[in-house]
Order: C-alpha cells, then structure tokens, then sequence
C-alpha cells in the first residue's frame, strides 16, 4: 500500500465521519494510521492519530502522537505528547524514554521542580486513572459496611476484630477518595504547557513593547498562570515570570 493512498483514506475518512467517533471508527483510524506510520506517511498517520484524539485520549494514543511528531522533525509538539501521555501512565518507559530524548533537541534547559523523590515506586502507585480509584473506593466502601456489621453482631473476639477491620477499611476508603480526586486534579490540570513558536521573549507586562525578561524556545516546558486579552503569564522553577502571547504556547 503506497502513502498517496493512505493519506486518500485517511482523508475520506475523515470527511464521513460525525462530530464524535465511535470506538470502532477510532479503533479503523488507529490502524489506519499505523499502517501510515510503518511506511513513512507521517502527514498521514498524524491525520488519523489527530483525529482519534479529539474523541478518545490514551497513553498509547499519545505515545503514538509524540512519535510522528518527532518522526516528522516536530519535537516539541512530541513533548506536548509524551507529557500528555505520562499524565495518563505516569510510569510507562517509553513515554519516558522518548520524552527524554525529545528533550535533547530543546535548546532551553530547564529543570523541573515537580519531581516526586519516591520516583517509579509513586508513579506506579499513582498510576490508576481516576475510575479505578473509584471501583476501589466502592469496594472498600462495601467492606466497611461488612466488617461493621461484623462489629456490631459479634460478640468477644470476633466483635475486636471487626471493630479494627471497620477503621482499616475506613483508612483505606479514604485514602482511595484522595487518589481518585488527586488524580482527577492531575488528569485536567492546564498550569502546564510547551513553547511551540520558534523564539519567544516574555515581556514585564502584557502588552507588545513592554520590556523584554528572558527568552525562551520551541519545545521548553512552562506554568502557564494568568490569562488575559490574549496574553499568558508563565512561571519558570527559579520563580522567575513574564507575560508572552498565549498562541505561542499549548497547555499539556
């Protein structure tokens, strides 16, 4: 199959479809699109892949995404989606990996300070998507009821062991309510976001012609903060800001 014709389905495949794919379309465009990535369509496997993610979002997905960016020379926006990706698997190594060496090519080093000291073995606990959290929040919410009433129909030793079960179950619920609800926060935050402009200056204020802070390039990694007439503030780890036009960057 040659790339002038990938692209041609991809293409009508994307005339036909509705607002909103259904899984099996997604899953059609997914193939289609690495079948268009194998041979070297990189236009056309970003077509399908793009599509798909206006609907569907995965760590596959955006692994996938990053990858044709950066097969087709765009390393930033392969940052913008090894980040988006690692948010949804925080411990998956070929994000990382790849987000690594898409980083390279950024010619702004700047050191993150969101880094989390327990490292693989936090990521891997704070992995589950906010869904899973919440099965197991149902889950120990019925075994508190269960060893509550353990608790309050037994008598003697069995009635202790209910009672120390009801508040470890109790520990656990709420510590599984406090995942799911860290997670929801990390899976919509927008504070994030990656420089896509060649050369950008952030400014003192929000205004063309205010003074001139510091410089940053295509592909540095920001917090976006304030926004306003079209202007973002951002803030670096040294706790440096400026203010730059918002088009110039995209919130992971």
């Amino acid at each position: 199959m040659n790339r002038a014709f990938l692209t041609t389905a991809i293409l009508f495949g994307l005339s036909i479809r509705t607002a909103a794919l259904s899984r099996t379309e997604a899953d059609s465009l997914a193939a289609i699109g690495q079948r268009a990535y194998a041979a070297g369509d990189y236009a056309g496997a970003l077509a399908a892949f793009d599509s798909v993610s206006a609907t569907y979002r995965s760590a596959a997905l955006c692994l996938a995404l990053g990858n044709t960016h950066y097969k087709s020379g765009d390393a930033a926006r392969a940052i913008l989606w090894y980040e988006r990706g690692l948010r949804l698997a925080p411990n998956d190594d070929d994000l990382q990996v790849n987000l690594d060496l898409a980083n390279e090519q950024v010619r702004d080093r700047i050191q993150s300070s969101t880094a989390m000291p327990l490292g693989k073995a936090w990521n891997a606990l704070r992995g589950n998507d906010p869904d899973g959290w919440a099965r197991w929040s149902i889950l120990l919410c019925v075994l508190v009821f269960s060893a509550l009433s353990m608790a309050m129909l037994s008598r003697g030793g069995v009635r202790q062991l209910g009672w120390a079960l009801t508040a470890l179950t109790i520990l656990g619920l709420l510590g599984s309510l406090g995942m799911a609800w860290t997670r929801d926060r990390e899976l919509h935050a927008t504070e994030e976001a990656i420089i896509l402009s060649a050369k950008v200056e952030a400014l003192a204020e929000p205004r063309e012609g205010s003074k001139a802070l510091f410089v940053l390039h295509r592909g540095a990694k920001v917090h976006a903060l304030e926004q306003q007439e079209g202007w973002c503030e951002v803030h670096l780890p040294d706790g440096t800001t400026g203010w730059m036009r918002a088009d110039v960057l995209e919130r992971i």
